[in-house]
């Protein structure tokens, strides 16, 4: 009885990891730098459902596997009790062997993914210094045009009012490419704890995925 519970267990966590991650995974974007990131923590933060899973199903074929060689030790005390049928077992045998092989997959996939994060950080950096360079452009363009324009309207009577005019526009200019330095630090921190974590997990997993295929 409890076979049945851990072969719906089990297939209940595969399933429920292989539907997040698709319907989360889509549409792929290869260019976005976010796009890497997102399914990152997602595949490390869902893993475990596909660990239990896997560990449910090996559980079933190992206690059946056991079960068949309890019986076969008593079958003489126990007469009423049929041997265990062969199919069964070469069954049984098969499947350990799948789980085996699904196990050494995820090793290799969740190592994969722990050194692309260093792909997603060089990325990210380049992405945020590219983006925040534009934007500080964008402020130096607009702030040069309207020094340019008071400078070409401007009288001697109004020139110390100008003068206190741009004065203030270049406090404001200053101002925002301080609150841009400060956005590109934060983003940049964000990927750092994000690559930690990711990397971190993926290593775990890996060796979670190790253990489970060496284990029976």
């Amino acid at each position: 009885m409890i076979n049945k519970y851990l072969i719906l267990v089990g297939r209940t966590f595969i399933a429920t990891f292989i539907l997040v991650n698709f319907f989360n995974i889509i549409p792929i974007d290869f260019s976005r730098n976010v796009w890497f990131l997102q399914v990152s923590m997602l595949f490390v933060d869902t893993a475990s459902l596909m660990l239990l899973g896997l560990v449910c199903l090996k559980l079933v074929s190992l206690l059946s596997l056991k079960d068949n060689q309890l019986i076969n030790s008593k079958k003489e005390l126990k007469p009423f009790e049929s041997p265990f049928d062969k199919e069964k077992e070469q069954k049984y045998q098969k499947n350990l062997r799948n789980i085996n092989k699904i196990s050494t997959s995820l090793i290799y996939f969740f190592v994969l993914l722990a050194f692309l994060q260093f792909y997603v950080v060089i990325d990210g950096f380049s992405q945020i210094d590219l983006v925040q360079s534009a934007k500080i452009n964008k402020i130096e363009k607009e702030f040069n045009k309207l020094k340019n324009k008071i400078s070409s309207e401007s009288k001697k009577d109004t020139q110390f009012d100008n003068k206190i005019f741009m004065d203030s526009k270049l406090n404001e200019k200053n101002e925002l490419n301080k609150i841009l330095d400060k956005e590109a630090n934060k983003g940049k921190f964000l990927l750092i704890r994000n690559f930690i974590r990711v990397f971190l997990m993926s290593l775990v997993w890996a060796y979670g995925f190790f253990k489970l295929a060496k284990f029976g």
